[in-house]
């Protein structure tokens, strides 16, 4: 995604980071988000679970620009870094996926029919189209 974008190294370094970490904060929680799907929940759960995680990201000590993005996948699409943006559409991608499998080209469609849908208002159009792009592409191993 970071590259179909055109992100920089640094960037891209931050992306991985930030993809790896996204869900930390969810560690925090006494009840757990029943699959790790947080996509359905309602913003004020979703912003706290995000600070929760950025705060544990900035405890290890990687660069501000790791934990702005985990903090900031909860944000207004249109406050958040593009490192954030990704994060916050593979995750819901991931989200509305789940247990589909990734050979399930129906599921995946559905999934991008509903990105599409929330664009200009959850999800940058040009991330959600960059993400249309990558996972059209047949895998590689």
């Amino acid at each position: 995604m970071g590259r179909e974008l055109g992100l920089t190294g640094a960037e891209l370094t931050a992306l991985e980071y930030a993809a790896l970490t996204h869900d930390v904060g969810q560690l925090s929680l006494t009840d757990p988000v029943p699959g790790g799907v947080t996509a359905a929940l309602e913003p004020g759960r979703q912003r706290r679970i995000a600070l929760l995680g950025g705060a544990v990201v900035r405890q290890t000590g990687v660069r501000w620009r790791v934990a702005s993005a985990v903090e900031g996948q909860a944000d207004p699409y249109r406050e958040q870094s593009v490192t954030a943006r990704v994060v916050a559409t593979v995750n819901a991608y991931d989200d509305l996926t789940a247990g589909s499998g990734t050979a399930d080209a129906a599921a995946r469609e559905r999934a991008l029919r509903a990105l599409r849908t929330a664009t200009g208002r959850d999800h940058e159009p040009r991330v959600v189209e960059a993400l249309s792009r990558v996972v059209s592409r047949p895998a590689h191993l």
